[in-house]
């Protein structure tokens, strides 16, 4: 197996460049998608992308994400607050209307239709589905899994239409390596490893990503220093990220019905075409920015586009992480409630 794994490996790397020839979008994230389901459809073995390899992509993109918040972009952010939390509420919103066709299609139960339906909170939503007699765990996992999939096969062509999306630019700071002595270097990284380990003893989400994004971004503001990720270690991130995303997709394919892949796709096409003209209405930012950051899907996912696409990092970033936090803290325990409620009553 770890023949398999290290041939997938030497391949993806193969498939990138020559999509990176073509110039096509996210070659080092399509590369690996294409090459893992590929090799597992010719060979018929199943393969299993080992989770410290896929966690170490997302640390790489967390820090690149820190690497972008000075007390500048704070103050920005400050400033656009209202808009943070006014669209996250009005995608959400529409996420649970466009439940409701999900489940007339699908003929699911409300619980299954509604935990299937909120964006960007994957393992909140299959625990309390796992934990409601009503909902279909199963429905639910392949609802919240495949809405990664469609953010990443949708999203970057959208943003890459984008008059203001700056292919390929990625950073303009120095690297890390040579901004941080190694003793700094080696600071960030065991404190980084300490929140890590809290931010998962307390359940939370995706700390592969927050513990770095926190850390460095707290160095940023601190210190005043600037520096980057170098891009071989982005482009690094984004293959460990794709075989995982790549093994992913197969393992979907093999459990979909065709009335819940209709389901699946009607709901996440809607729901990315609501974001789409909710991105026009707000001209205070540029479009590629706007519809980045009020995209549905996984916040890793959609930060690698915006790498790709010369996006506001930071700014994308912070409306991900406010969802997050919005989800975790006032729609879960409120849908908890409901979904409780409505048990007994039914």
């Amino acid at each position: 197996m770890s023949e398999l794994l290290i041939v997938t490996v030497f391949l993806s790397v193969i498939v990138s460049l020559l999509l990176m020839t073509i110039h096509m979008i996210l070659p080092w994230l399509f590369g690996p998608i294409i090459t893992a389901v590929t090799i597992t459809k010719l060979t018929r073995r199943e393969m299993r992308w080992p989770k410290p390899l896929a966690d170490a992509g997302l640390f790489i993109l967390g820090a690149q994400i820190g690497t972008t918040f000075t007390l500048q972009v704070l103050a920005d952010i400050r400033n656009d607050f209202f808009h943070i939390i006014l669209w996250n509420i009005m995608i959400i919103g529409a996420a649970l209307l466009l439940s409701l066709i999900y489940r007339q299609i699908t003929h699911c139960s409300y619980e299954t239709a509604f935990l299937s339906a909120v964006p960007g909170a994957l393992s909140q939503m299959i625990v309390m589905a796992e934990e409601n007699k009503r909902a279909d765990f199963l429905a639910v996992t392949l609802s919240q899994t495949s809405r990664l999939l469609f953010v990443v096969m949708m999203v970057p062509f959208i943003a890459s239409f984008s008059k203001d999306a700056v292919t390929g630019n990625m950073m303009d700071s120095e690297s890390i390596f040579l901004v941080l002595s190694f003793d700094q270097l080696l600071f960030i990284i065991s404190l980084t490893g300490l929140l890590f380990i809290f931010l998962r003893r307390i359940h939370f989400p995706v700390p592969q990503l927050l513990a770095p994004i926190i850390i460095i971004a707290g160095w940023n503001i601190a210190t005043g220093n600037s520096f980057s990720i170098p891009i071989y270690l982005i482009a690094a991130a984004q293959l460990l990220f794709g075989v995982r995303i790549g093994l992913q997709l197969v393992d979907l394919s093999s459990s979909l019905t065709f009335r819940l892949f209709i389901g699946i796709a009607v709901q996440n096409i809607l729901l990315i075409l609501v974001t789409f003209i909710a991105a026009l209405f707000m001209t205070s930012h540029t479009f590629n920015d706007v519809f980045l950051s009020l995209a549905p899907g996984g916040m890793a996912q959609i930060v690698i586009v915006a790498l790709e696409t010369g996006g506001n990092i930071a700014m994308i970033s912070s409306y991900h992480i406010f969802r997050i936090f919005l989800i975790l803290l006032v729609v879960a325990p409120l849908m908890q409630v409901v979904l409780k409620r409505f048990d007994k009553i039914i």
